[in-house]
C-alpha cells in the first residue's frame, strides 16, 4: 500500500448471523445479531473495513444504518485515509454504529499504509506505552439458565483455560443464586466470577440482591441500575452500600460519562465497548481510565471478527495488571465474516499481528450471511 493512496470506493453489505442458541439477558432475549460490513478502497487497491452492529436497545435498523452510509460515504471519496481521520467531527457524547464502522475502516487502512497492527498506531495516537504482546486473557460468558447446566459449561470452559467467568443476572434472585452456588461449587474458591445485572435493579433492590449474592465471593457487578440521566448518582449510592464492587456498562458510553463517573467515585471499574463508544472515544476513554488508576474492561457487543480484532487491539493498551476482557463472544453466534482471526488458547487471544486489524473480510462467509447486496456509493451518486 502507498501512504496516502486517496480512497476510490466505498461499499456496504448487510448481514445477520443467529446466535448459535437465543441469548438472554434481565432485559432482551436475542436470536440473532444483524449489521453490516463497511469496505474503503483506496485507488492502489488497499482495503480497509469496518462493522456497523447496533444492538438492538439502541433501535437502529439495518436500513438506517445504510442510509446513514449513504449520506457519508461520498465525502471520503478522494481523500487520503489520513485527511479522512483528521476531517472527522469531533467526539461527541454518544456515535452512531456508521461513525465507528468508518473509524475502523479508516484506522486499518492507515496502520495498514504505516505497515504496523492497528493497536500500535492508537497507542501512538492517545500518547500510550507500545501493546501487550501476550495474548490478551478473556472471561468465559456462562448463558445456560439452570443450575445443573451452567454448572456443566463452566467446567468446559475451565477446561478450555478460563479463569474468570461472567453471568447474566436480574431476572429472578432466587435462580441467580442458584446458578452461581452451582458455579462455584463446579470451579472451586480460585475462579474470579463476574455478575452483569443490564440494569435490572433499583437501588434498593440492588442492594439486597448484592448483598444477598455476595456469599458467592464475586469480584464485580457490571451495571446494577438503568443506564439514563440517575445512573451516576445511583451507582455511586449503591457502590457506597455494595460488598461487591461496581462496575458501569451502559452508562459508561462516552468520555463524558465516564468524567461524571470518575467525579462521583461511582464506580470501581468500567466496561468499553468500542463498537457502542466509537474507535476515538474508546480510546481516549482508555488514557483517561489509566490516568486515574480506575479498572478497565473490553468487551464486544456480540460483534463479528472486525469489531472483536478492534477490541483486543485496545484491550492490548491496558496496563497491567488487565482484567479479564469480554472478548471470547464470536463462539456465540453460528458464523463470522473474517478469516485470520487468532484462535482462543488457553482462555486468551492473541493481539492478531499484521497490519492494521490483521484480519481479512471473507467474502464467501459473507455471502451465506448476507441480507441484502452490496451497494456502492459511486454507482449510488
Amino acid at each position: 500500500m502507498i501512504p496516502g493512496s486517496p480512497i476510490a470506493g466505498v461499499r456496504w453489505r448487510p448481514w445477520c448471523i443467529p446466535f448459535v442458541r437465543p441469548f438472554e439477558t434481565a432485559s432482551a432475549r436475542m436470536a440473532e445479531r444483524e449489521g453490516v460490513v463497511v469496505v474503503l478502497e483506496t485507488e492502489d487497491g488497499a482495503i480497509g473495513i469496518g462493522e456497523a452492529s447496533p444492538l438492538p436497545s439502541l433501535r437502529l435498523s439495518v436500513a438506517t444504518v445504510e442510509a446513514r452510509l449513504g449520506v457519508l460515504a461520498p465525502a471520503l471519496a478522494g481523500r487520503s485515509p489520513t485527511a479522512a481521520w483528521a476531517a472527522l467531527p469531533p467526539c461527541g457524547q454518544r456515535v452512531n454504529a456508521v461513525d465507528v464502522a468508518l473509524e475502523t475502516a479508516l484506522g486499518d487502512l492507515i496502520a495498514q499504509g504505516d505497515e504496523v497492527p492497528i493497536g500500535f498506531w492508537l497507542a501512538q495516537q492517545a500518547g500510550l506505552g507500545r501493546p501487550a504482546g501476550a495474548p490478551i486473557a478473556a472471561n468465559a460468558l456462562l448463558t445456560a439458565s439452570d443450575p445443573s447446566e451452567v454448572a456443566r459449561e463452566a467446567k468446559v470452559a475451565a477446561d478450555e483455560g478460563f479463569d474468570t467467568f461472567k453471568l447474566k443476572v436480574g431476572r429472578d434472585l432466587t435462580q441467580d443464586g442458584e446458578r452461581l452456588a452451582a458455579v462455584r461449587a463446579a470451579l472451586g474458591p480460585e475462579a474470579v466470577l463476574r455478575i452483569d445485572a443490564n440494569g435490572a435493579w433499583a437501588v434498593e433492590e440492588a442492594v439486597t440482591a448484592l448483598t444477598s449474592l455476595a456469599v458467592h465471593d464475586l469480584a464485580l457487578c457490571e451495571q446494577p441500575v438503568p443506564a439514563g440521566p440517575a445512573a451516576t448518582a445511583q451507582l455511586a449510592e449503591v457502590r457506597a452500600a455494595s460488598p461487591v464492587p461496581i462496575a458501569a456498562d451502559e452508562s459508561c458510553g462516552s468520555g463524558t460519562e465516564l468524567s461524571a463517573l470518575i467525579a462521583a467515585n461511582a464506580v470501581d471499574a468500567v466496561v468499553v465497548k468500542p463498537l457502542r463508544t466509537g474507535l476515538r472515544a474508546a480510546l481516549a476513554m482508555i488514557a483517561t481510565a489509566r490516568t486515574h488508576a480506575l479498572r478497565t474492561v473490553l468487551t464486544t457487543t456480540f460483534d463479528t471478527g472486525i469489531g472483536t480484532a478492534l477490541a483486543l487491539h485496545l484491550a492490548a493498551l491496558l496496563p497491567e495488571p488487565r482484567p479479564a476482557c469480554g472478548l471470547a463472544t464470536r463462539s456465540l453466534l453460528a458464523g463470522d465474516v473474517v478469516s485470520g482471526f487468532p484462535a482462543l488458547a488457553e482462555g486468551a487471544i492473541a493481539v492478531p499481528s499484521g497490519p492494521g486489524l490483521g484480519v481479512r473480510l471473507d467474502l464467501a462467509a459473507l455471502d451465506r450471511f448476507a441480507i441484502g447486496p452490496w451497494t456502492d456509493c459511486d454507482r449510488q451518486a
